[in-house]
């Protein structure tokens, strides 16, 4: 008999402790279950119909980013201040380069169709000249400015430089509280930047592409 009191009395405290792993296990299972949000730049212009575009036209060669914001993460960084800060809830929806590249897309195809540039994709063909831009930098934080500085390059059908150029433009960004709202801020801060960068390279596209067909003819 005296060993069975023995053994009872030696798995009393296993109890509490089991008790305790799982309580710690569900605070760690709770911990993670904040929902992951998706975000996109926004080109704040409507799709075209296909059957309106020109036949000849632009080629979106190249969308670069710097390594630093090629991650899914959504990436903040107040200005002047070298920390970075990753969202790991709040994710791009599809890689930046690409929807670097869609809203500048969007946003020339409408201004550039009454010159008769049709902006194509890079698997179409017909394309009289390619456009290829350099991000060098697109961040900022909600309460702070965002910024964007940018190369782009115009070239033929022969890789020749037909024009080359800069931009750098900022904007601010209303401040919010912690969480989707504030990084909803700060996307479409980043968005209108990358609107006014297809704006300005709407001119450049028309008086370069109105010399090469000069050329050409």
């Amino acid at each position: 008999m005296i060993l069975p009191f023995r053994l009872s009395r030696l798995c009393r405290p296993a109890l509490p402790v089991l008790l305790l792993s799982c309580l710690a296990l569900t605070l760690a299972a709770c911990g993670q279950s904040a929902p992951t949000r998706y975000y996109v730049l926004d080109s704040g212009r409507p799709g075209l119909a296909a059957a309106s575009l020109p036949t000849a036209g632009l080629r979106i060669a190249h969308v670069g980013i710097p390594g630093y914001l090629d991650r899914q993460g959504v990436v903040s960084r107040r200005d002047g201040d070298p920390l970075l800060e990753v969202n790991n809830f709040d994710i791009w929806a599809e890689p930046l380069d690409q929807g670097i590249r869609r809203v500048l897309r969007e946003v020339l195809s409408p201004d550039l169709l009454g010159e008769g540039i049709a902006v194509q994709n890079n698997d179409d063909s017909g394309w009289l000249m390619a456009l290829v831009v350099d991000v060098l930098r697109l961040d900022g934080a909600p309460g702070e400015a965002v910024h964007l500085e940018a190369r782009w390059s115009l070239l033929d059908s022969k890789d020749h430089v037909l024009a080359r150029g800069s931009f750098a433009d900022s904007a601010d960004c209303p401040a919010a509280q912690p969480g989707a709202a504030a990084t909803g801020k700060l996307v479409a801060s980043q968005s209108l930047l990358v609107q006014r960068l297809g704006q300005a390279l709407t001119p450049e596209i028309v008086r370069a592409m109105r010399s090469l067909r000069r050329t050409n003819d």
